[in-house]
């Protein structure tokens, strides 16, 4: 998932660069880190993000409710004015989610091809085949489709 990331920039450079990812603060928790040096960012808050998710798993929340409103979204909320910067990162929580099973299941060829078509959109976000299909299963468990299989 990727995550919007605000960064406070050094005032010296004895100073580190500060971090927020606002998608993980909330009531119960706070996502900030540190970085000494640009290329210590992204796994810095890999690190902060799993951290955090892992508490959440740990306390009872779903993480695969986990949204995040995007970078202009938090530059624009005055909780985040001192955050000169924002960038992506992506940090993978499907640790998080369980442990992977491998099933075999038949989906018609049409079916498969559509949903082949799909995760090789550049643009689409689905990293496979089973990522779709992960996705569109909870999806329907959320209810988000209401109406009677088979539609």
């Amino acid at each position: 998932m990727f995550f919007s990331v605000g960064v406070e920039l050094p005032a010296t450079e004895n100073e580190a660069f500060g971090l927020v990812v606002p998608a993980l603060c909330n009531d119960d928790f706070g996502c900030v880190s540190a970085a000494d040096t640009q290329a210590d960012i992204a796994p810095m808050v890999q690190d902060a993000v799993l951290s955090i998710a892992d508490l959440m798993v740990d306390s009872g929340k779903d993480i695969t409710q986990l949204r995040d409103a995007g970078p202009f979204a938090y530059a624009a909320n005055p909780d985040y004015a001192y955050c000169t910067q924002w960038l992506l990162v992506d940090v993978d929580l499907s640790a998080l989610e369980g442990k992977q099973l491998r099933l075999n299941i038949m989906l018609p060829d049409a079916l498969l091809r559509r949903i082949d078509s799909r995760v090789k959109q550049p643009s689409s976000g689905y990293r496979d085949r089973s990522h779709f299909l992960a996705i569109a299963a909870r999806h329907e468990l959320q209810g988000a489709g209401n109406d009677a299989p088979g539609r």
